[in-house]
């Protein structure tokens, strides 16, 4: 076994290799013709992982069955030989969609759940699923942002500046500056800055950034009232840079745009059946756009 590839779930073996259960199941069954070839590690019907033998098809050999036997077990199959969805007739057995891994949650409940599918039509019924599951959260992402836009509240953008990679490839992750602004509900910009958080000699701080003391009375009053943020934590930087002091630190209520946004665009990974993540706006203005946009949807009937 140490000397043969060993494939972790079945997704990953490659065409051409069956176990010995496989090569007996199918359409015209065979038997193993030559050793074994590779190995899978995957979950058996009881959810308990072990390690199954492959062999290749190319070697394996016709089973006894003579052909009368195998008419007669064509006709106890039944319908599990053909795929409910588009009549394909594979040269493995169709299964059962409710049975197979991932098919929680169906567009179709226990109708597409009972059916044999192949897998093709068993994905296309999972992405119908992924599609839906997806329209329904992004008519709930627009009607949260319209009442984020009838509250009035301010958008704020803090991004950390890092660092260049050393030659390495070692990255210090202490931030050097902060890059912040911030605009109101109707996008008139409140603040636009870059506060310098290393000493003067380090060459990665950028050149217009300013001493947090001189910013001081602008910042705070952000930081006091509830905001539109990108990220739920995006505001801990400024937060611990201006009240060290925990205790005295205020409890700023951050509207996180990030997943909200995500579940608006809805677009569906047709590979993993995942929504894909929103692309982060960057500044301040952007983000009022995107939620503004959302809130539209909402009040066209749109989202």
């Amino acid at each position: 076994m140490a000397d043969l590839t060993v494939y972790e779930g079945w997704r990953r073996v490659p065409s051409g290799f069956y176990s010995r259960t496989q090569l007996a199941d199918l359409d015209l069954p065979r038997l193993p013709g030559g050793p074994v070839r590779a190995y899978v590690d995957a979950p058996n019907w009881r959810g308990r992982r072990e390690v199954v033998e492959l062999y290749s098809l190319a070697e394996a050999t016709p089973s006894p069955a003579s052909i009368w036997h195998l008419e007669a077990a064509r006709a106890r199959a039944g319908a599990g030989r053909v795929c409910e969805g588009c009549g394909a007739r594979p040269d493995r057995p169709v299964p059962v969609l409710g049975d197979v891994a991932g098919a929680d949650h169906l567009a179709g409940g226990e109708a597409d759940a009972s059916r044999h599918l192949c897998l093709a039509c068993a994905r296309a019924v999972r992405l119908r699923a992924a599609v839906a599951a997806a329209a329904g959260a992004r008519t709930e992402a627009a009607r949260w942002a319209a009442e984020v836009i009838a509250a009035g509240l301010p958008v704020i953008r803090c991004t950390e500046v890092l660092r260049p990679p050393a030659p390495s490839g070692r990255r210090n992750l202490a931030p050097v500056a902060l890059r912040v602004d911030a605009v109101d509900a109707v996008g008139t910009e409140l603040l636009r800055v870059t506060i310098r958080l290393a000493g003067p000699r380090v060459k990665a701080v950028p050149a217009d950034a300013v001493d947090p003391a001189t910013v001081d009375e602008r910042i705070r009053p952000l930081l006091t009232a509830r905001a539109v943020t990108w990220r739920a934590e995006e505001l801990t930087p400024l937060l611990c840079r201006y009240y060290p002091d925990w205790r005295t630190r205020p409890r700023v209520v951050p509207y996180a745009l990030r997943e909200r946004v995500t579940w608006w665009r809805g677009e569906v990974d047709p590979d993993s059946l995942t929504v894909r993540t929103a692309i982060d706006p960057v500044t301040a203005d952007r983000t009022l756009l995107i939620l503004r946009r959302m809130a539209a949807a909402a009040t066209a009937g749109e989202a």
